[in-house]
């Protein structure tokens, strides 16, 4: 599995909540390695409380409550497709 030796997730859940992380990408790959350290584990993912945590921190630092919004959830769906297409455009020996 190769988690760090020691490697806690209610810890690193706690760590991240307070003082409350701001590294997206951080907080990001801590809920990758606590759904890992679940699964080895045979935990529900869903109902883990250091994932959803985890989850919360993440999600209040991507402003998903603004995303409830349907305007901001199509706009998003819009743009996430124009790129899309755009790279798939763009010829291999480009990309």
């Amino acid at each position: 599995m190769n988690l760090p030796p020691g490697y806690d997730r209610h810890r690193t859940a706690l760590d991240i909540v307070d003082p409350g992380a701001s590294n997206p990408s951080g907080v990001a790959l801590a809920l990758h390695n606590a759904c890992r350290q679940a699964i080895a584990e045979g935990a529900s993912q869903r109902d883990d409380p250091a994932i959803r945590l985890i989850g919360l921190q993440l999600a209040h630092l991507l402003q998903v409550d603004r995303i409830l919004d349907s305007e901001e959830y199509t706009r998003l769906i819009e743009q996430c497709r124009a790129r899309a297409e755009e790279r798939e455009n763009i010829p291999a020996a480009a990309a």
